[in-house]
């Protein structure tokens, strides 16, 4: 029977310590939940010695690892950290009592490495030592016989070996239960980090007994491979965050890792079958949400471009046999194969979104011609085509429905203060008649698409989704500092041009939002210097989509 891995989400508390982010209580909870949800067999909800934590850690426990009170799939062991400090590890204690015993983890950990004892906690190894086998035991007396007790080396990779043997034995004998080696400036080399586990797993008196844990930090871009050649050498818990989260460049996404394990499992012979992958996509983007920083757009499994394909070439090979280039099913981490229309889509890519959308009579050349306009408005755009948009230029070329908008914006007078709703007359052309109409709506964007609703007589239209962002662009805008640095001869700024616009003020805005109408999404994109008048283009644009591609009449 194949190994268990357990999964040790440290989202909360190694992840909260990411640099520009914040969660407060609900946020963490909310995610507590969702990793309970998923199946994660422990979640570190936090450090009790910061008075922030501590509450946080008490109640989450209480709902979210005690089976009394929980209502999620799976009930996790509530995991809280502790320095080996007597008054940490109490204070840990106090924060998983609410957990029942067999749900109940302190985590204790100590700097082991030259580096760390030097500069961070200015002890000799004998200190370390002796606080390693005080602070165990007392983490033993209080968990009893049936909870877990962690302990970890801060900075194992870089600890002498000896010393580092010499501390995990310590450690096992006064009561660890589970033996965690981090890789904390995540520069150890893989075959490094098998070396060092295969050393302690020969050297460590009892170590047969304990789970041996990994936790590996993403500095050198590695964690992925360093954890799974530390589960080749026996490493059975996975410590790591959701979109890998934590200080510097981040833990281990453990997603990533239980992924490979899934797909490679002929080769590593491990179980995560416990964990529901299927719910992977929802979680990050639950996580993303809460942390107001997007999904990397290329991030393994969960960003927006890990199953989607624009390149012609791809696409052909995706279209008979989506394995061709996709390893992972997209539908067991709960995802899509999507195909992408834009600047380097090939006839097949076209020609398939066709059939898709239930157009059957077309030629080559009219594909092709499709597949150029694409090209063209892909490029201008800086961006692929939304379903939307795409739809539009096959309608142009399938059913000979004009390009031309049907609606457009004349004209808005605005009004907004601190304390009241804001308010907005707007005037429209509606296939070469003006329409005006008002609206009002918590903030500017609220009450434009109130007005246009009221003008359109589409009470039902709703707005899905709103974002927008500065397009900086050319010498002197920020991010490109460096063509200052850069030589030019005269053929090539004659060639390329000598942009010096969009720096600070000078950026233009671009809005893209999506709105539901009938059941189906249209999306629209607005630029302009004026970031309000961005977003009231865009809102235009999508209303003006669903008036096309349905052939509404006014």
């Amino acid at each position: 029977m194949n190994d268990r891995i357990y999964i040790f989400d440290t989202t909360l508390r190694d992840g909260a310590q990411t640099p520009w982010i914040g969660m407060g209580f609900w946020d963490r909870f909310i995610i507590a939940k969702a990793l309970a949800d998923i199946g994660v067999d422990v979640i570190e909800l936090g450090f009790a010695a910061n008075h922030v934590d501590y509450e946080m850690i008490k109640k989450m426990a209480k709902y979210i690892c005690n089976p009394e009170y929980s209502t999620n799939r799976t009930v996790p062991v509530a995991c809280s950290l502790a320095r080996a400090v007597k008054e940490d590890v109490r204070k840990a204690f106090e924060t998983i009592e609410p957990a029942p015993p067999e749900k109940r983890r302190i985590h204790v950990f100590i700097g082991t490495s030259q580096e760390l004892m030097d500069y961070s906690i200015g002890k000799k190894q004998e200190v370390v030592l002796s606080m390693i086998r005080e602070n165990v035991s007392y983490a033993r007396e209080l968990i009893g016989d049936i909870g877990d007790v962690e302990y970890s080396s801060e900075d194992a990779l870089r600890t002498d070996l000896d010393f580092l043997l010499e501390t995990i034995q310590s450690a096992v004998d006064c009561g660890a239960s589970v033996i965690n080696v981090p890789d904390t400036t995540g520069f150890a080399r893989p075959d490094e980090y098998y070396d060092r586990i295969i050393a302690i797993r020969k050297n460590v008196k009892g170590i047969e007994n304990v789970l041996l844990s990994a936790h590996i930090h993403h500095d050198s871009g590695n964690s992925v491979a360093t954890t799974l050649k530390g589960i080749e050498a026996g490493i059975r818990q996975v410590e790591g965050t959701v979109l890998q989260l934590g200080e510097r460049t981040g833990n281990v996404d453990w997603m990533s890792v239980v992924t490979n394990l899934n797909i490679l499992k002929d080769f590593y012979k491990v179980d995560v079958s416990h964990i529901d992958t299927t719910k992977f996509f929802d979680v990050s983007r639950l996580v993303a949400s809460i942390i107001e920083h997007p999904i990397p757009l290329v991030h393994p499994v969960t960003g927006r471009a890990a199953f989607a394909e624009s390149s012609g070439i791809h696409v052909k090979g995706i279209l008979r046999e989506p394995k061709t280039y996709f390893v992972i099913p997209a539908a067991t981490v709960g995802r899509e194969v999507e195909i992408v229309l834009g600047q380097t889509s090939g006839t097949n890519t076209v020609a398939d979104f066709l059939r898709k959308h239930g157009y059957t009579d077309f030629t080559e050349e009219l594909v092709e011609k499709i597949t150029e306009a694409v090209k063209e408005y892909s490029t201008e755009i800086k961006d692929g085509l939304t379903q939307t948009e795409a739809l539009l230029f096959v309608e142009h070329f399938m059913n000979d429905r004009p390009m031309e908008n049907r609606i457009t914006l004349k004209d808005f007078q605005s009004s907004n203060s601190l304390n009241g709703p804001a308010k907005i007359n707007v005037s429209i052309v509606v296939d070469g008649s003006e329409k005006t109409g008002y609206g009002e709506g918590v903030g500017p964007i609220d009450a434009f698409m109130n007005a246009m609703r009221n003008i359109l007589n589409m009470k039902d239209a709703k707005l899905q989704l709103w974002k927008e962002h500065a397009a900086y662009h050319g010498r002197g805008a920020p991010g490109f500092e460096i063509i200052n640095e850069m030589k030019f001869s005269p053929e090539e700024l004659e060639l390329i041009g000598n942009n010096t616009i969009s720096a600070g003020q000078e950026a233009l805005a671009k809005s893209v939002v999506e709105i539901e109408y009938h059941g189906k999404t249209y999306s629209g994109r607005g630029v302009e210097l004026d970031i309000t008048k961005a977003s009231y283009l865009a809102i235009v644009n999508a209303f003006d989509a669903i008036f096309r591609l349905n052939n509404i009449s006014y």
